[in-house]
């Protein structure tokens, strides 16, 4: 996705090297939520997780006008970290038994604290579209594609820590967003700006092990730009 993204970008310089280019650089400072939903299940039972933590999140975005309404964007962003930290209880077994194991009350359940921290990034390539609701002051709407991967871990392991560490799994989900501009000279501006995109996934294997995780990836964005 990576390099379909970079295609787009190579593919598009030829065709605006023969218009007089209006193009904008920012800077994306803000805040992520990261909800997260994430469970595992085998026959015989299942586990079920949910957080809801922010993290400090940094992007860096160049934009093309293709008309004074409608303009073409490339973003990297990086939503920060949060570290997803709980109590697990394992049940101690008391002795073996023809019929089956035979577990001591929960009281003597050894206790373990398990710290799943959960990093993500995302590249993404979108339209913006633009409205001046009054001099120097317009609101905006964004709608593209998010190519977003994670660090060593994703949030299948909050429900399935016996799983190796997924390091780097990717994939692509559409964005959009909302937010306005008010511009303060010719060329510099600051913007504020809300985004959303949510990550579903699934799995499976042999030994009848499913999982399943949600991510919804919501930015609350100060953006400062500057128009060339």
């Amino acid at each position: 996705m990576k390099n379909i993204i970079t295609g787009i970008a190579l593919c598009s310089f030829p065709y605006f090297a023969f218009a007089e280019l209006n193009i904008a650089s920012e800077i994306l400072i803000g805040k992520t939520q990261n909800k997260v939903h994430s469970s595992i299940q085998t026959e015989v039972s299942e586990d079920l997780y949910s957080s809801a933590l922010k993290s400090d999140s940094l992007g860096l975005r160049l934009g093309i006008d293709i008309t004074d309404n409608f303009t073409i964007e490339l973003s990297k962003h990086d939503h920060g970290d949060v570290v997803n930290n709980f109590i697990i209880s394992i049940p101690t077994m008391a002795s073996p038994s023809p019929s089956g194991p035979i577990f001591l009350p929960p009281e003597f359940d050894t206790i373990v604290e398990a710290r799943i921290p959960i990093d993500l990034e995302s590249l993404r390539v979108g339209v913006k579209g633009q409205m001046e609701i009054f001099e120097k002051a317009s609101v905006n709407a964004r709608l593209g594609l998010a190519h977003w991967s994670y660090g060593e871990f994703t949030p299948q392991q909050l429900t399935n820590l016996g799983a190796s560490p997924s390091s780097g799994e990717s994939g692509n989900d559409f964005y959009y967003s909302f937010g306005a501009e008010y511009k303060f000279t010719k060329n510099f501006y600051l913007g504020f700006e809300y985004s959303l995109f949510t990550i579903n996934e699934s799995s499976g294997d042999k030994d009848s092990v499913s999982g399943y995780y949600k991510h919804e990836v919501k930015d609350l964005t100060l953006v400062l730009g500057w128009a060339f």
